[in-house]
C-alpha cells in the first residue's frame, strides 16, 4: 500500500494559536468535497457532561442529553439511528442507548455499573466495552438486549479503547500488557491475540478505515499526542499532525475520506476534521469548554 504524505501545515496553525478560541480554517475556496454529515461528541459547555450532536461544517450544535449524571463516550449504531453511550454518577457507570435525536434513553441491560467505552458492533446485535468488574480494565462484549455476555481480555495491567474492526469478527483495543500503551486486535471469541505496535512510545485510540485497510490512532512518539495512520498490520505508520499539544480520539468519516479528532490547539479541547492524508485541518468547534470524543454519526438507513 503507497505511504500516506504529511502536507504541512504546521505554520498556519501556530499563527492561529496566538488568538485563543480563533476558528481555524484552512479549506481552499474552490474546495468541492468538504465533510458533510453529523459528528456525535461529549462536552461540558453545560457545566454538566453531555452528549451533543453538530454538524460537519460547525452549525447547528444540538443537545442531545440532559441529566444530573455525566454522560460521555457517544458512539453511533451502523444505521445511524441509535447512539450508545456511558453515563456516569459517583461511581458508578451504566451504558445506555437512545435514538440519534437524543429521545428513547434506555439502560443497556445485563451490564453491572462499572462499564464504559461503549462502541457498537458493525451488524448492530452486539456491544463491545471496557469493564471494571474484576478490579482493573478489561474488554468485554454483550448483546444489545443484554445477553450472552462475554470477557475477552484478562490482563493485570488494563485495556481499553475497544472498537470492531469491518467485519465484525475481530475487536481492537490499546493495551499496557507489553510494559507500554499498544494496539492489539482479538477474536470475538478471545483467542488469537495480536500485537500491531511495538513502538516504545504510547499508542492509544485505534479505529478501522471503513474498508478496513488502515487504522487512524494516536501516540506521543514526537513527545506531544498526534494523528497516525497505518496499514491494517501495523506497517507504514505515516504522522497526519504536527500540532505540538494533545490531540487524540480519531475516527474516520463513514465514507473514509475525512478524519475527525479533539485538539488542545486554541487552549481547550476542541473538535476538529482532516483529510485523511493529514491536509486541509478545520476546526469544528469553538468555546472556551471541553469538548471531545467526537464519532461521525452514519446517514440514516430508511
Amino acid at each position: 500500500m503507497k505511504r500516506l504524505r504529511f502536507r504541512p501545515v504546521l505554520a498556519l496553525l501556530l499563527a492561529s494559536c496566538a488568538v485563543a478560541g480563533s476558528a481555524l480554517n484552512l479549506l481552499p475556496a474552490d474546495r468541492i468535497d468538504e465533510p458533510v454529515g453529523t459528528i456525535v461528541f461529549d462536552t461540558n459547555r453545560d457545566g454538566n457532561w453531555e452528549i451533543y450532536s453538530i454538524n460537519a461544517d460547525g452549525s447547528n450544535p444540538m443537545r442531545l442529553t440532559n441529566s444530573y449524571a455525566s454522560d460521555y463516550g457517544p458512539w453511533p449504531s451502523p444505521d445511524g439511528a441509535e447512539i450508545v453511550f456511558f453515563s456516569r454518577t459517583g461511581r458508578v457507570n451504566y451504558l445506555y442507548t437512545m435514538q440519534s435525536d437524543g429521545q428513547d434513553v434506555s439502560r443497556v441491560p445485563g451490564v453491572s455499573g462499572s462499564a464504559a467505552g461503549p462502541v457498537w458492533s458493525p451488524d448492530g446485535s452486539r456491544l463491545a466495552f471496557v469493564s471494571f468488574d474484576d478490579g482493573d480494565a478489561e474488554i468485554c462484549t454483550v448483546n444489545v438486549d443484554g445477553s450472552d455476555f462475554r470477557q475477552l481480555t484478562i490482563n493485570a495491567t488494563g485495556d481499553f479503547e475497544p472498537v470492531w474492526l469491518p467485519g465484525g469478527e475481530r475487536i481492537g483495543w490499546s493495551a499496557a500488557s507489553s510494559g507500554n500503551s499498544d494496539i492489539y486486535t482479538v477474536s470475538t471469541d478471545g483467542e488469537d491475540v495480536r500485537q500491531l505496535t511495538t513502538d516504545p512510545a504510547r499508542d492509544g485510540y485505534p479505529h478501522w478505515s471503513p474498508d478496513g485497510m488502515r487504522i487512524v490512532f494516536c501516540s506521543n512518539r514526537t513527545g506531544a499526542w498526534e494523528i497516525y495512520v497505518m496499514d491494517a498490520d501495523g506497517a507504514n505508520v505515516a504522522q497526519m499532525t504536527d500540532l505540538g499539544c494533545f490531540s487524540g480520539a480519531p475516527r474516520w468519516s463513514p465514507d473514509g475520506a475525512h478524519i475527525v479528532f479533539q485538539s488542545d490547539l486554541d487552549g481547550d479541547s476542541e473538535i476538529y476534521i482532516m483529510d485523511a492524508d493529514g491536509s486541509d485541518i478545520r476546526q469544528v468547534t469553538t468555546n472556551d469548554a471541553e469538548d471531545a470524543h467526537p464519532c461521525w454519526l452514519p446517514a440514516r438507513v430508511p
